[in-house]
């Protein structure tokens, strides 16, 4: 009975998991990534044949191969790659082939998959400032797909090797994809928050040499006020002088007479 029972189990687990994986094929990666528990893999037995067939075809210029469609198929890709130096455009198509090559080598792991497009994504986002769009990742991968169908080189039907390469080339840079938002995602996050505490400083501080912005403000009005205060001032004073030199004029005449006129000789 034990044994009817455990045979019993693997079927219904196995149910689930086909369940379980068809979406993941058919949508984007990000589903797939949360599913961590599902291993089975993106491609049949035969898929996996044909894709690793075609990269055994594959020479060292794949990467500028599929650059090379790429720029056919959009102008604005042309653009980006011409504003790119020669060292970071020979950079970029051979790490093309490095990310293909380890995609490649991991076709029964979805998780590994995912982690590489989204590596691959992520390191894109540096290249915002030269006209990169995250729009280019669906020009490549229709480039990928269409140059690594003819490395079959007729040895299976053409429609058979581009469903796969398809169907692998859709899922991988659709992780891609997710990988480039979310590092632009923490970049600006990151941006953010620096110039959330770069303001908080500048109004804790006030100034450089420490002080607040209204002791500045003050410091700043302060010729003005002290003219002012001094004319208030000058004003009273001439007033309550006025009143007094009324009072001691005669006094005042004689005292200033004196101080000019000659001295007396006794």
């Amino acid at each position: 009975m034990g044994n009817a029972k455990s045979t019993d189990e693997k079927p219904k687990k196995s149910v689930r998991r086909k369940s379980a994986t068809t979406p993941s094929t058919s949508s984007s990666s990000r589903p797939s990534i949360s599913s961590q528990g599902n291993r089975k893999p993106l491609l049949s037995v035969n898929q996996r044949q044909i894709i690793k067939g075609c990269m055994d075809n594959s020479k060292d210029d794949l990467g500028e191969r599929i650059f090379r469609r790429a720029l056919e198929r959009r102008d604005d890709f042309k653009q980006f790659i011409d504003k790119l130096t020669k060292k970071q455009r020979y950079e970029n198509s051979s790490y093309l082939k490095q990310f293909l090559l380890g995609v490649v080598d991991n076709l029964t792991d979805i998780d590994e998959i995912n982690r590489l497009a989204e590596d691959f994504g992520c390191n894109h986002v540096q290249f915002r400032a030269n006209g990169f769009k995250p729009d280019f990742f669906a020009c490549t991968a229709d480039a990928v797909t269409t140059e690594c169908t003819f490395l079959d080189q007729a040895a299976h039907p053409t429609s058979e090797t581009a469903a796969a390469w398809s169907l692998l080339t859709s899922h991988v840079f659709s992780a891609v994809r997710d990988g480039y938002y979310a590092e632009l995602r923490r970049q600006r996050k990151s941006s953010n928050a620096f110039r959330a505490r770069v303001s908080v400083d500048v109004v804790s501080t006030g100034t450089d040499d420490g002080t607040s912005l209204s002791s500045a403000t003050r410091r700043s009005n302060s010729p003005q006020e002290e003219i002012a205060e001094n004319y208030e001032h000058h004003q009273s004073t001439s007033t309550h002088h006025h009143h007094h030199s009324s009072s001691t004029n005669d006094s005042c005449v004689e005292s200033s007479g004196n101080f000019l006129a000659p001295p007396t000789v006794y």
